[in-house]
């Protein structure tokens, strides 16, 4: 809240004041900051700072203080509880006072604040009994430490995320025993801790910081513990360039601590820095006096109209906690997430359900299939998409990756069973159903479905990424829908049906060539993006992962055959789509790969086309490709 202070009425009569200041800054203020203060109807008797403890001050003073930070500990500490009333003015070296309680930056300005503000009852932070004016950071803050209002130089930025980079690996976490106001305990690991009495203090706690006040009695914890070093980079890259990045997400590994005290054991020393004073101890004590100093507040300050003291609030859910702590504790920061059992019991249990071969499941196949069949043979891609939506193989394909990776034996064979149940009653009822239809015809959606290339696994790859991400983060389940289309599991099961019942062994292995393309590849995918995520050690997947890569790798066979089979068709349409020989135009070109190659073509003439014209024809097409061909042609004559 900028401007939020009250501004006294003004007048005309002048203000009696006294200026403190160090005796080496005396020339200037006598030279510069006085005749400034005067201008504003200020009548300033100057106190030196090194006189100041014996000096009188008398009821309702306005002090005004041109000193740098480590004085005005000591002001603030002899002022708190009195009558007097403060002013501050940026001195070089007020720099934390100066974010602690919105001074501006310009002289001028801070005096009009002074002048024009009433004073107003703040709050004051210590640590250690010693005052804060801007930040606490304990442990490995990085760039989570406030006072960085100053955006730095993009070389600067470079440099220091090319350092920080560079001493990852050495980063450690430090176990946290915090104790709140209100008794609420939190044993937890983390690699840092920043405590500011209000969210104006830096960039990053005045975006996660929002319902903050200099006069709430309050101080705010932020308790940083990235699980992984890519949470870690990703955090540092976007800290440090895309600087309004959190205040649209903020960083799903940091917790809240919002209270009038705060106790934190280390258990042993750690180091710590109070408005940038570097200290070391193993235990550090945090408390807010509330409305101790009477202060006239610069603009950049957010003041509370209430006067109630706000709640106490704990928000833990991001930190690691029982088994996650110690492992965090145990071992270097590991390049990937571990999650302990607890945080993804309730992802366990979905995919246990999943896994079932579920009455609800069974009529989803048996429903599907029918349609995606239907749907074929009227070659009507809607009705094959909606097959796609309503298909139920997705859940225990997702469910057989986790167990996988997890080698949960119990969890890949439920999955399993209900992959091959659903698996052959789509097959029982495509077969089926085609004996009862009267057609023979291979049209466009069965074709399509016959002949699978290394593409087809590509999109499974990215289908199962999706998959398994969209289990795993309830936010995105809604996308589940588009996954299901992206993959089609059910249309090709259904081909490969209708291969069965037409007895056409050549539509069966190639649909279900693409079936078992998509299982291979969505398993080994969603087993990846799970290890990613965290939900498994390296060392567990290895063999589930190694066993699924074997698995991918023999169907790369086919696929690569079929791929380059497609990439010969589309040289041979490229090199003879519009081809003129002789006046006559060669389009809607298709190629059949037998021996010799088959080509099919229309002739687009403005006259009709004799034999010894297609004879031309032909010759000139072999010459083209430099292959004997075999040629069906079609014949548009154009008036």
């Amino acid at each position: 809240m900028e401007d939020s202070v009250k501004p006294l009425e003004t007048s005309t009569t002048s203000i009696p004041a006294k200026l403190l200041f160090s005796v080496q800054d005396q020339k200037l203020v006598e030279s510069q900051i006085q005749p400034l203060l005067e201008e504003y109807r200020l009548e300033v008797t100057l106190v030196a700072y090194e006189d100041s403890h014996q000096h009188q001050f008398e009821e309702a003073d306005l002090v005004i203080c041109y000193l740098s930070d480590d004085h005005l500990r000591d002001i603030v500490l002899r002022f708190r509880n009195q009558p007097w009333h403060l002013g501050l003015l940026p001195h070089p070296e007020m720099k934390h006072g100066r974010y602690g309680f919105g001074i501006c930056a310009d002289i001028e300005e801070a005096i009009s604040d002074i002048v024009g503000h009433q004073s107003e009852q703040l709050d004051l932070l210590l640590c250690n009994e010693v005052p804060v004016f801007n930040s606490v950071v304990i442990g490995d803050a990085f760039t989570l430490s406030p006072g960085e209002a100053v955006i730095e130089p993009l070389a600067v930025r470079v440099r220091r995320f090319w350092n920080l980079v560079k001493s990852i690996h050495q980063v450690k976490f430090h176990g946290f025993q915090l104790t709140t106001k209100k008794q609420k305990e939190l044993d937890t690991a983390a690699l840092g801790i920043v405590a500011v009495e209000h969210g104006r203090s830096s960039v990053m706690s005045r975006r996660l910081v929002a319902d903050s006040y200099a006069n709430d009695g309050m101080l705010h914890a932020l308790v940083l513990a990235p699980r992984s070093v890519f949470e870690m980079l990703r955090f540092l890259f976007a800290s440090l360039f895309l600087r309004n990045f959190w205040s649209r997400n903020a960083p799903s590994f940091i917790g809240l601590i919002k209270t009038s005290s705060l106790t934190i054991e280390t258990g042993k020393p750690v180091s710590f820095t109070r408005d940038n004073q570097l200290e070391s101890s193993d235990s550090i004590s945090l408390s807010v006096e509330r409305r101790v100093l009477r202060l006239r507040p610069g603009r950049m300050l957010s003041i509370g109209e209430t006067a109630t003291e706000s709640k106490e609030v704990v928000k833990a859910q991001a930190l690691p906690l029982g088994k996650a702590k110690l492992e965090l504790l145990s071992y270097p920061l590991p390049w990937m997430h571990h999650a302990a059992t607890d945080e993804f019991k309730e992802l366990f249990m979905i995919m246990r359900d999943s896994a079932k071969a579920t009455p609800a499941y069974l009529t989803l196949m048996v429903l599907s299939t029918l349609l995606a069949t239907f749907g074929l043979f009227a070659n009507s891609i809607p009705v094959v998409i909606g097959a796609m939506i309503l298909a139920p193989l997705m859940g225990p394909i997702v469910s057989m990756a986790l167990g996988t990776l997890r080698q949960d034996e119990q969890l890949m064979l439920t999955s399993s069973k209900t992959i091959a149940v659903g698996t052959g009653l789509a097959l029982l009822c495509a077969m089926a159903l085609t004996l009862f239809i009267p057609l023979n015809t291979l049209n466009s959606e069965i074709a399509a479905r016959i002949s699978p290339t290394l593409l087809d696994l590509g999109v499974a790859v990215v289908s199962g990424i999706a998959g398994a991400y969209a289990h795993a983060r309830a936010e995105v389940a809604k996308s589940l829908a588009g996954v299901a289309i992206a993959v089609a599991l059910v249309p090709p099961l259904a081909v490969a049906g209708i291969g069965l019942g037409w007895m056409d062994f050549s539509v069966f292995w190639g649909a279900f060539l693409l079936y078992l393309t998509n299982l291979v590849g969505i398993i080994l995918a969603a087993l990846i993006t799970f290890m990613f995520l965290g939900y498994s050690p390296f060392h567990r997947a290895r063999r589930g992962l190694l066993l699924s890569l074997f698995l991918a790798a023999l169907l790369t066979i086919p696929l690569a055959m079929g791929f380059s089979k497609m990439v010969i068709e589309s040289r041979i349409v490229q090199q003879l789509d519009g081809m003129d020989i002789g006046g006559v135009t060669l389009t809607d070109i298709k190629v059949s790969q037998r021996t010799p190659i088959r080509i099919g073509l229309t002739l687009l003439s403005d006259t009709t086309v004799d034999d010894d014209t297609m004879d031309q024809i032909k010759q000139a097409v072999e010459a083209r490709l430099q292959r004997e061909v075999t040629l069906e042609i079609g014949v548009k004559v154009i008036r």
